[in-house]
């Protein structure tokens, strides 16, 4: 935990972040839409096999999602870019 803190400058709280992953059931599903040069990103909880007499609203469900990206102008080596998605959707 503290190796994770030295590595992000203290910005991000691994603690937190780690909860959203091992105290919840399943997966988050993460969607990435292109509009021009603006990117909307949404997540939702990832269900394989939905039976309607089972179903529960997880609306509740939120992952905090570590994302990294590139621009054309960029590569991996010279100019990553991190994101975390904490909400249900961002740009």
């Amino acid at each position: 935990y503290d190796y994770f803190l030295q590595i992000t400058n203290g910005t991000l709280d691994v603690k937190k972040l780690m909860k959203t992953w091992i105290l919840q059931k399943g997966f988050p599903l993460v969607t990435v839409v292109r509009n021009g040069k603006i990117i909307f990103v949404q997540q939702e909880k990832f269900l394989y096999h939905l039976e309607t007499e089972n179903w529960t609203s997880d609306a509740s469900y939120l992952w905090h999602i570590p994302l990294t990206y590139v621009t054309s102008s960029c590569n991996f080596t010279h100019c990553t870019t991190a994101y975390l998605l904490d909400q249900k959707s961002g740009m």
